[in-house]
């Protein structure tokens, strides 16, 4: 068990991160700026990280975020949602093309015009699953300090910056819908423990995203069955998106300003290249489907699963379009990483050392 002492410390930490998350969440609603309460909390928390503050989001606080979010997700899928998901396969294939054109483009920049390793310059391009990727960099050559920045910048633009882009550019749905009715208490209970045990059981299945999809997954079937039309409250709703923004500024812990120096302009260069490609392929998408730009380029974004799950519901899009959308990617980087990787460093380096040694010696060639 942990001193007291540490205990007082993380729980002010704690309480310091998520107070000044809501702070920041509610300056920007007063604003009036899309998905104010996750970029809002996201940019003050990243701030504090900066500013050396101790700053922390308890993994129990976390868990209820995720569950709530998965939960709410799960009441605005109805029966004619699952109608439009024949257009789905479409959209998906383009998604894949995207993954490919969007981590070859970010890895040339890094590479040849930043002048980053081609271990560090791949691992860092990878569009999204941040904590997957900077485990599997770990046990290469890649310097994992660019990785980890890399990634953890290019989800702060995207959080932050994409809603007000999609926002100016009159792309967005509208925001989070109000809830239709008020529901009672025991049918918010008795949705919320249904959630949770979907949520723990794809955690515990080891499903990308597993309590936030397993929640909403949970969620759906209730409404789309008619068993339930509960609704949450905003209270709940509010209050999760904060630790969603401060859960992503918690990743940016231990970034000086030099470090910012060193590899902004770097990482700032493959995460336009990465979108300018996702946005590009996202306007195929819509035409070769018609379906809405907005929700295509948020589904399109090359972020983390769950944030850019829950960015695309509070910007008002359709949740289960965007979780199939963001797993797909998910899954299919899990798979296709650690064999690309083998395929373009591993066998190289391979291939290399079999020419070295089989390259005749000096000796050799004076016989």
């Amino acid at each position: 068990m942990r001193p007291l002492a540490s205990q007082l410390r993380s729980a002010v930490a704690a309480v310091v991160t998520l107070g000044a998350g809501a702070l920041g969440g509610g300056v920007f609603a007063a604003l009036g700026l899309p998905a104010a309460w996750i970029s809002g909390a996201l940019v003050v928390s990243i701030a504090l990280a900066v500013a050396g503050v101790r700053i922390a989001v308890p993994e129990w606080i976390r868990f209820l975020a995720f569950i709530v979010l998965g939960t709410s997700m799960g009441t605005a899928l109805m029966p004619e949602t699952f109608a439009r998901a024949a257009t789905w396969p479409v959209s998906m294939a383009c998604l894949g093309a995207s993954v490919l054109a969007t981590m070859a483009g970010g890895a040339l920049f890094l590479n040849r015009v930043a002048g980053w390793s081609r271990e560090t310059a791949f691992w860092a391009s990878a569009p999204g699953a941040f904590g997957t990727v900077v485990a599997m960099a770990a046990d290469t050559n890649a310097d994992l300090r660019k990785v980890a920045f890399a990634q953890a910048l290019r989800l702060f633009l995207l959080v932050a910056a994409l809603p007000n882009v999609l926002g100016a550019a009159g792309l967005t749905a509208g925001g989070l819908p109000p809830p239709p009715h008020v529901s009672t208490a025991l049918e918010v209970a008795i949705l919320l423990a249904v959630c949770v045990t979907t949520g723990l059981g794809a955690a515990w299945l080891k499903v990308p995203g597993g309590l936030i999809l397993g929640a909403l997954a949970g969620s759906a079937a209730l409404h789309a069955t008619s068993l339930s039309s509960a609704v949450l409250p905003q209270a709940f709703i509010v209050p999760a998106f904060v630790v969603l923004g401060a859960s992503v500024g918690v990743r940016f812990l231990g970034t000086t300003l030099g470090t910012i120096r060193a590899y902004f302009f770097a990482s700032l260069g493959a995460f336009l290249v990465a979108v300018s490609i996702s946005t590009l392929f996202a306007l195929l998408a819509a035409w070769l489907t018609g379906d809405d730009l907005g929700k295509l380029v948020t589904a399109f974004a090359p972020g983390a699963l769950e944030a850019m799950t829950a960015l695309g519901f509070a910007l008002g899009y359709d949740p289960a379009f965007m979780s199939a959308h963001h797993l797909f990617r998910f899954a299919g980087l899990s798979v296709a990483l650690p064999v690309a990787a083998r395929l373009l460093f591993a066998v190289v380096e391979e291939a290399k050392e079999v020419t070295r040694h089989a390259a005749p010696t000096e000796g050799e060639h004076t016989k």
